[in-house]
């Protein structure tokens, strides 16, 4: 599997990115209201574009700054949160059906799961990293991973 990953604060220019978007991809980019929103759009759509003849699978996550590509010839999913924002766990955890939730880790471990499989539409074995403060969790039956962004290598956890 391959994973891409970009820090948005790191883009130089989004208007020489938009001129790579399909007609359809350019419109969505364009109907966005936040700013943050539309950037992830375009990095991960851009991203997108030159893999999708390589790769039969693709899966996209993003967070804040943060935005994740995943792409495999097996299914994939990639899911990205921040770990360290607070959340009613308990509350939350009851209504996603998650069982015997103790602590916000806990929960952003559940959670990060939970989203990568419905990606994935598989029960694949997941893996769980830690980038700065966000917590990712990939899930699919590709074992290798190359990191595309030397920079951005998060540690597994």
């Amino acid at each position: 599997m391959n994973i891409y990953i970009t820090d948005l604060s790191t883009i130089c220019n989004p208007d020489d990115l938009a001129e790579k978007l399909s007609p359809s991809d350019l419109a969505r980019f364009q109907s966005f209201k936040q700013k943050n929103r539309a950037i992830q759009f375009l990095v991960a759509h851009t991203i997108k574009s030159e893999l999708e003849t390589k790769f039969e699978y693709i899966s996209i996550a993003h967070k804040d700054n943060f935005v994740i590509v995943a792409a495999s010839s097996a299914p994939i999913g990639v899911d990205i949160e921040d770990a360290s924002k607070k959340r009613d766990f308990n509350s939350f955890g009851d209504f996603m059906e998650f069982k015997n939730i103790k602590t916000l880790n806990e929960f952003y471990r559940a959670f990060t799961l939970s989203e990568a499989k419905y990606k994935s539409g598989t029960d694949s074995p997941a893996r769980f990293y830690q980038l700065q403060k966000y917590m990712i969790c990939i899930v699919s039956n590709d074992q290798d991973i190359t990191w595309h962004n030397p920079a951005l290598v998060p540690e597994q956890i």
